[in-house]
């Protein structure tokens, strides 16, 4: 199992093994703080034995404090402060930690093991428990090793992943197998009892606040510029995504300013000139004095990729832009062992152009009946996004494959409107819709919680993404792509303190006439002209429409072939072989996405013999 993760661990392995108790504890190290020996896992303190993956950047602090209350320590490596702060504090330890973590406790006294994970939940943590066995690990392929024939498809997990792309909350592609919560501890106990609690969750916002925007300008630049530098702290070096847009620019400006060491900055560009955002990238690190390194993606990158994507996510994975974040984590870990992203600005600053539509078409359908909407997107419905779609083709800035598809998801979301956008906002975000998974899965219904009606529409949105969308598909995309090249990826934006503020703040200030990410916009202005960042938000899509129906064709045909439809048997084949006939025939986009997800899940399927 320990030796399954050697690509995120390529620099030293450790074992531990309590025959008494029946427990072993494997671990493969990414050396990146105290590159010594005597940083290796697993790790023994008295009672107390740790696995541990992750960063706690404020270690240092800890390790000040702890050494006033006595301790004493043999390395300079951040797993033995938290081993350490554990035998002092106990579980509620993970208070103290500023960091992505997610690590296992051996109490060899108490018989006790304890599992926790960071509050966000940027580092993964799996885990089976079933007819007397437990096991742990921070990727499904370990358990996969461990458990050889005992894991069975989900079914259920398997219907939500065509629906929305991912699969979400504790559930994972497995039955009885579990991902432990973003925020929250598990207990097992003497016979396998579990005992599960949440730690920390998001904060509740107030009211909008009476405080000067410059207050909170001041506030935010303050918390950023010591989160931004802690995140530097390694004893290898240190690089960052730059992507041109709002948040990664802002990462890289703050540190640019306020760091010595010249910022390395890597970014990716596609050949597909409406898909390319390279160009403001190389401006904003020409102008910020970076050493930057930039790649330019093809279909070829993605021929090598695909191919790796089962082994890479271990469970059926459907965000396309994963194959984009693998070439910039492969290109970036030539030149350093760890870099920054900026994942989580748009669920925390309200930067989504989803966000932006579902509130305008709140608040203009809210005043009319809900048959209305319905009978309008029904309308739609017969129409067709093909025809809806020429009709639409003066919105300004959309290519036509993704204008397609936004009147593919408005029909959904009208269809469905109930409770206003509140009940109709996970339609916006879903590839195969409730109705069509349930035509060739069986009965289906989506497992997640509708978004709260008592909040603010906008409120209500971000903090749906950020407990199911940002942890589930963004840090998973990043994470698993950064570690399999052997990279560790930081994120600055998801330290606590700058998600607690994003949460307490006043609407208004991340919304603005019409301006998505006021409040960040404005702090940008400090370090950057804002002919650098003032445009239109253009996200981290990929060609996947032409790549499909040219250069990847044969991959669709080779997996996505009738007898290989026909072969598996975890759903009907019919409908998915019409859509995979509507793909190649060209009848549009409406298909793409959704043949995307159907090879990935074979592909998939193909290497773990599911």
């Amino acid at each position: 199992m320990r030796d399954t993760l050697v690509r995120g661990g390529p620099d030293d392995s450790g074992l531990f093994i309590d025959e008494q108790a029946g427990l072993s504890l494997g671990h493969r190290r990414l050396s990146v703080i105290d590159l010594s020996p005597n940083g290796r896992q697993p790790m023994t303190f008295g009672r107390y034995t740790i696995c541990y993956n992750g960063e706690a950047y404020n270690f240092r602090e800890l390790r000040s404090e702890l050494e006033g209350l006595g301790h004493s320590f043999v390395s300079s490596s951040d797993t033995e402060v938290v081993l350490k702060a554990f035998s002092q504090w106990g579980p509620e330890c993970a208070h103290r930690l500023n960091g992505m973590f997610a690590f296992a406790l051996w109490d060899a006294q108490e018989r006790v093991l304890h599992l926790c994970r960071d509050r966000v939940g940027v580092k993964p943590l799996y885990y089976y428990h079933h007819e007397g066995t437990f096991a742990f690990a921070s990727e499904l392929k370990a358990l996969h090793r461990g458990l050889e024939g005992r894991l069975e498809v989900d079914h259920a997990s398997l219907a939500e992943f065509f629906h929305y792309g991912y699969i979400s909350g504790s559930r994972s592609i497995y039955r009885h197998t579990l991902k432990l919560e973003p925020g929250n501890w598990l207990k097992v106990t003497p016979g396998f009892s579990l005992e599960k609690g949440r730690y920390w969750d998001f904060p509740e916002a107030p009211t909008d606040g009476q405080r000067d925007e410059g207050k909170y300008l001041d506030e935010l630049e303050e918390i950023m510029k010591d989160a931004f530098s802690l995140r530097l702290v390694a004893d290898v070096p240190v690089g960052v995504f730059l992507s041109g847009g709002v948040d990664s620019s802002l990462v890289t400006a703050i540190l640019a300013r306020h760091t010595t060491a010249p910022v390395k900055t890597f970014t990716i560009g596609f050949r597909e000139k409406s898909y390319d955002e390279s160009g403001w990238a190389r401006r904003i690190a020409n102008f910020l004095g970076t050493e930057h390194t930039e790649e330019t993606v093809t279909p070829e990158h993605a021929r090598e990729i695909l191919p790796l994507w089962p082994e890479i996510y271990d469970e059926p994975f459907g965000d396309i832009s994963g194959i984009p974040t693998a070439i910039v984590a492969r290109m970036t870990r030539k030149h350093v062992k760890v870099s920054l992203s900026a994942d989580g600005g748009d669920e925390l600053f309200c930067g989504y152009h989803r966000y932006w539509v579902m509130n305008g078409l709140d608040r203009v359908l809210s005043p009319f009946p809900a048959f209305l909407p319905r009978t309008l997107g029904r309308a739609l419905g017969v129409l067709g996004s093909d025809r809806a779609a020429d009709l639409a083709r003066a919105w300004p800035g959309l290519r036509l494959p993704a204008l397609k598809d936004r009147m593919r998801k408005l029909q959904a979301v009208l269809t469905h409107w109930q409770g206003g956008a509140s009940g109709a906002y996970p339609y916006s975000v879903g590839y195969w819709l409730p109705h069509e998974v349930s035509s060739f899965m069986g009965s289906y219904r989506d497992p997640r919680p509708a978004l709260d009606p008592s909040k603010d529409l906008l409120r209500a949105m971000m903090d749906w993404d950020l407990k199911h969308y940002l942890p589930e598909d963004i840090l998973t995309k990043v994470d698993r792509a950064t570690m399999h090249h052997s990279l560790e990826s930081r994120d600055p934006f998801l330290d606590h303190r700058i998600v607690e503020f994003a949460c307490t703040l006043p609407l208004r200030l991340k919304r603005s006439g019409g301006e998505m990410k006021y409040l960040l916009k404005r702090l940008l202005g400090r370090y950057l002209p804002d002919e650098l960042f003032m445009r239109p938000k253009q996200g981290f899509a990929v060609p996947v429409y032409s790549w499909l129906h040219n250069d990847l064709l044969d991959l669709v045909s080779e997996h996505l072939n009738p007898d290989a439809l026909k072969a598996q048997t975890l759903f009907d084949p019919e409908v998915v072989l019409k859509t995979v006939g509507e793909f190649t025939r060209k009848k549009g986009s409406i298909a793409v996405d959704r043949v995307w997800l159907l090879l990935v899940f074979m592909m998939w399927k193909e290497r773990y013999g599911a």
